[in-house]
């Protein structure tokens, strides 16, 4: 039998989303984990921008920039991580392009109980799967993954005392 696990639904009040940059035309903000990029109306969550929009019309707005922002690129519902926000719609389109030109890169942070093969350079392949109690986890696929569901990235290995972390390049 297949376990469904659900998330309950994130409310704007019951979250925090810091802006940690800002300039006269973007937004960087750290996305939380469990937050959709656009609204699901299967289950009912909010997406991320119609969770902002919300909190800016709260008498005291825990977001502080009062204006309309537009997504740039998205980050998986279960990621949390930086994600940029323009402030018109011409920043938008430009910073689009930039990520569609690989002219932006992102990086991700793993932390993993194995380290790569070579000393300083790996693949992580595999795809995504529902864990135990909602949680993901990524594992190896017997039969050949789909094009959408594994990222081949680049991993540049750092050491810290008892942690291993891979900062992975998309």
């Amino acid at each position: 039998s297949h376990c469904m696990s659900s998330h309950p639904i994130i409310h704007a009040h019951a979250i925090d989303i810091p802006i940690i940059y800002e300039n006269d035309k973007l937004l960087a903000i750290v996305k939380p984990n469990y937050i959709p990029h656009h609204d699901d109306p299967s289950t009912g969550q909010l997406g991320l921008l119609s969770l902002i929009r919300l909190q800016q019309q709260q008498p005291n707005p825990s977001f502080s920039y009062p204006h309309r922002l537009y997504g740039v690129h998205r980050l998986d519902r279960v990621t949390s991580g930086i994600l940029l926000l323009a402030k018109d719609s011409a920043s938008a389109s430009m910073l689009m392009n930039k990520f569609k030109q690989k002219e932006i890169t992102k990086f991700y942070m793993a932390i993993s109980g194995k380290r790569p093969r070579k000393k300083k350079q790996g693949w992580v392949k595999g795809i995504m799967t529902k864990g135990r109690r909602g949680s993901y986890k990524l594992v190896n696929s017997s039969n050949q993954p789909k094009e959408d569901e594994v990222k081949e990235v680049d991993i540049e290995s750092t050491m810290s005392k008892k942690k291993k972390q891979w900062i992975c390049r998309n």
